[in-house]
C-alpha cells in the first residue's frame, strides 16, 4: 500500500500546483491613481510593511469604484511559501461574492472602511503583526459579508518574514491546535517516507514538491516573490528553518514575559484572559454539577406529545456525545404515529445548562465555522421557494447569529431578512448587518406584532428543539399572510442510518434536539392549519455528514477535548492520547467523508436522507 504514497503525492502536487497558480492569475493588480484617498478609508498595516502614499491614493480608489468596505492589499514581493497560503486560503473566483468564507488574505496591509472599523470595534491602528492581522481579516469580512476583497498592489513593501511566523499564521488561520500543529509539514512527511518506499517516484514526488513555487508563482502572475529562486533550499530546510526561528522567538518571548512579571503584569495578558474565564467557568459547572442533575430534567411522560397514544418504545439512550456534559438522555418512539420524543425533556434549568457554550462562550469560533458551513449548503433552501414566491420579507425563526440570512442573501439581494430567537448571538447578527431587524423571544409570544408582515418564515433545525412543536406551527399559520410561505426543515429519524449508526448518529444531537417529527406527520398537520405543502425533499444530512459526524461523536468520546465541565486531564498524558486516537482516525475519517460525499448525491428517498425539508402555503 506504501509504494503507492509516493505515486499519490506527485499526482496530488500536480493537481493542487494547477489549482493554486490559477487562483493567484485572478488576482487584481491595482492601477495607479491621482486621486486623494478618501477620507473614510483607514489602513491597517502590519509592522515593517511599507505603504507608499501613492499606494494608499491606488487603493482607495478601487475600493470606492468596487465599491469595497475592506480590501486586503497583498505585496506583490510576498515569500514563495506565503503566496501559496494564500492561494490555499483564498478561492479568488468567489471569494468577494461568497458571504459565508472566512475572511483571508495575505494579512499583510488593509483598507477599511471607518464605519466597519467602528461597527466592528477595532480600536487600533497600528502596531499589528500577521497573526493578529488573522483574527482582524476574519472579523472584518463578517462586517463586511459582500464587500471584501484582495488584490496586489504595486510597490507595497511585505514585512519581514520566517518559517516560525509562517506557521504561527497558518495555526491561527487553520485553527490547528498542539495535537495538529505539524500539519503544514504532512508533504515533507510523506514524501520522505515515499522516498523509502518507492524511490523513482520518491525522486520525483521530492522534486514536485521542491519544484513547486516555481510552477505556481513564474510567469504570468501578479506575485513576484522575493525568495522564488532559494524557494527549493527553503524547502529542504524547512523543518531546521522552523526550529531556529522558533527558538528565536522563544527567546524574544521570554524576554518579554520577564519585563512584564517585573511591571507586575501577565506574561502573556491573552492567555492570562483565557485562563480565568475557564476557571470561572468550570468553578460554575462545577457548582451546578454539585446542586445535582436531576432538577434539569422534568418528569417523565406516559404519552405520545404529538397523538397522546401510551404505546411507546425506547429508540434511543444516550449521554451528550457531542459536549459529553453530566446526563444521560432517553428517547422514546411512539409505536402508533412515530413521533420521536426526549423522554423525560429538559426543565428549562436543564436547557440553559446543556445550551450554554454550545453556540456562544467558550465555543463560539467553532460554533460559527459550523453554522457558516451549514449556511452555505441552505442557500439551495433559499433558491427552493422561487418557483412560488418572490420574497419581499423573510423571517428565519430560530435565527441564532443570522448565518442562513446571510447565507440567503446571495439568492434574495433585495429581500429584507429579519431574525428571531431567543439566543443573545442575535445582536452580533443584527451589527454585522446580517439581518435586517431582530426579534427576541419564542415565536408563539411575539406572533401578534408579526403577524402578515412576512411572504415567508423559514425554520431550520428549529422545532426539533422547541417543548411544543405544535404550538410554534400554530404561531406559523397565525403570522403568515394568505398566500405566504413556510419552509422547514427537520431531521429524518426515519432514515437507516438512524437505525444503522444508533446513538452515534449524529442527527439525534441529544440532549439539544426534542422532537423528531416524520414527515407525514409534519403534513398532516400543517394541512390541518391551512397550510397546504407544495414541495417535499430529501436530502443527505448536513454537514460534516452521516458516518463522518458518527465518527466525530466516537473520536469525542474516546479522547474528549479538555472543556471546564470535564474533569481535568492530565496535560502531556491527555494531549498524547488525543493525538493516538486522531492519528488512528484520520485514514478512517478521509474514507467517512467520501462515502458521505457520494451518499449524498443519491440520498434523496426517505429510506435514506438524513434531512427532509417541506414547503407550505397557506391557503388563500
Amino acid at each position: 500500500m506504501l509504494t503507492w504514497l509516493p505515486i499519490l503525492v506527485c499526482a496530488g502536487l500536480a493537481i493542487n500546483g494547477v489549482r493554486l497558480r490559477g487562483r493567484l492569475r485572478r488576482l487584481d493588480t491595482l492601477p495607479a491613481s491621482g486621486r486623494p484617498v478618501d477620507p473614510a478609508h483607514e489602513f491597517l498595516v502590519a509592522t515593517g510593511v511599507r505603504l507608499s502614499d501613492s499606494g494608499r491614493r491606488a487603493a482607495s480608489y478601487h475600493a470606492s469604484r468596487d465599491r469595497l468596505d475592506v480590501l486586503d492589499l497583498v505585496p506583490a514581493d510576498l515569500t514563495a511559501e506565503r503566496a501559496l497560503d494564500l492561494a490555499r486560503m483564498v478561492d479568488t473566483r468567489t471569494y468577494r461574492a461568497d458571504r459565508c468564507v472566512p475572511g483571508r488574505g495575505a494579512f499583510q496591509a488593509l483598507l477599511v472602511h471607518s464605519e466597519i472599523l467602528q461597527r466592528a470595534g477595532i480600536t487600533r491602528r497600528d502596531g499589528f503583526d500577521p497573526v493578529e492581522l488573522v483574527d482582524i481579516t476574519e472579523r472584518l469580512k463578517t462586517f463586511a459579508s459582500g464587500s471584501t476583497d484582495l488584490a496586489v498592489l504595486p510597490g507595497l513593501r511585505a514585512a519581514r518574514d520566517d518559517a516560525a511566523m509562517r506557521v504561527r499564521v497558518q495555526q491561527r488561520a487553520y485553527r490547528f491546535t498542539r495535537q495538529n500543529q505539524l500539519f503544514p509539514f504532512v508533504p515533507q512527511i510523506a514524501t520522505a517516507i515515499g522516498f523509502h518506499v518507492n524511490q523513482p517516484f520518491g525522486l520525483a514526488a521530492m522534486a514536485l514538491f521542491w519544484f513547486q513555487p516555481f510552477f505556481v508563482c513564474a510567469g504570468r502572475v501578479p506575485l513576484s516573490p522575493r525568495d522564488l529562486i532559494r524557494s527549493p533550499i527553503v524547502r529542504i530546510l524547512g523543518g531546521v528553518l522552523f526550529v531556529v526561528d522558533s527558538v528565536r522567538a522563544g527567546r524574544a518571548q521570554a524576554v518579554k514575559a520577564a519585563e512584564a512579571k517585573a511591571a507586575g503584569l501577565p506574561p502573556d495578558p491573552v492567555k492570562h484572559a483565557a485562563r480565568q474565564e475557564t476557571a470561572a467557568s468550570r468553578a460554575s459547572y462545577s457548582q451546578d454539577v454539585q446542586a445535582g442533575l436531576d432538577r434539569f430534567l422534568r418528569h417523565d411522560r406516559a404519552d405520545c406529545p404529538w397523538c397522546g397514544s401510551v404505546e411507546l418504545a425506547t429508540r434511543v439512550e444516550s449521554p451528550d456525545l457531542l459536549l459529553r456534559k453530566p446526563g444521560s438522555f432517553r428517547l422514546d418512539g411512539c409505536e402508533r404515529c412515530g413521533h420521536v420524543f426526549l423522554n423525560p425533556s429538559l426543565s428549562p434549568a436543564g436547557r440553559e445548562f446543556y445550551d450554554r457554550d454550545r453556540y456562544d462562550g467558550l465555543r463560539t469560533d467553532v460554533a460559527e465555522q459550523v453554522l457558516a458551513a451549514i449556511a452555505r449548503e441552505r442557500r439551495e433552501q433559499a433558491a427552493a421557494v422561487r418557483p412560488f414566491v418572490v420574497p419581499r420579507t423573510w423571517l428565519d425563526v430560530g435565527a441564532r447569529y443570522g448565518h442562513f440570512a446571510n447565507a440567503a442573501r446571495e439568492v434574495w439581494p433585495r429581500t429584507v431578512f429579519d431574525g428571531l430567537d431567543t439566543f443573545p448571538g442575535l445582536a452580533k447578527g443584527l451589527a454585522r448587518g446580517w439581518i435586517d431587524h431582530a426579534h427576541y423571544g419564542r415565536f408563539s409570544d411575539v406572533v401578534d406584532s408579526l403577524a402578515g408582515r412576512y411572504d415567508v418564515i423559514s425554520m431550520f433545525d428549529y422545532l426539533e428543539r422547541r417543548d411544543d412543536p405544535s404550538a410554534e406551527l400554530d404561531a406559523v399559520a397565525k403570522a403568515l399572510p394568505p398566500g405566504g410561505h413556510v419552509v422547514c426543515e427537520l431531521a429524518n429519524a426515519d432514515c437507516r442510518q438512524a437505525r444503522w449508526l444508533g446513538r452515534f448518529w449524529p442527527g439525534w444531537a441529544v440532549p439539544e434536539r426534542a422532537h423528531f417529527i416524520p414527515a407525514e406527520n409534519l403534513i398532516a398537520a400543517l394541512e390541518d392549519r391551512g397550510l397546504r405543502p407544495v414541495a417535499v425533499r430529501f436530502a443527505a444530512a448536513r454537514r460534516p455528514g452521516g458516518l463522518t459526524g458518527a465518527l466525530l461523536l466516537a473520536v469525542a468520546m474516546i479522547a474528549p477535548r479538555p472543556m471546564p465541565w470535564l474533569p481535568q486531564q492530565a496535560g502531556p498524558v491527555g494531549a498524547a492520547g488525543r493525538v493516538l486516537v486522531m492519528l488512528v482516525a484520520s485514514p478512517l475519517l478521509g474514507l467517512a467523508r467520501l462515502l458521505d460525499r457520494l451518499a449524498g448525491r443519491y440520498a434523496h428517498d426517505a429510506r435514506y436522507a438524513g434531512t427532509y425539508l417541506m414547503i407550505a402555503r397557506k391557503e388563500l
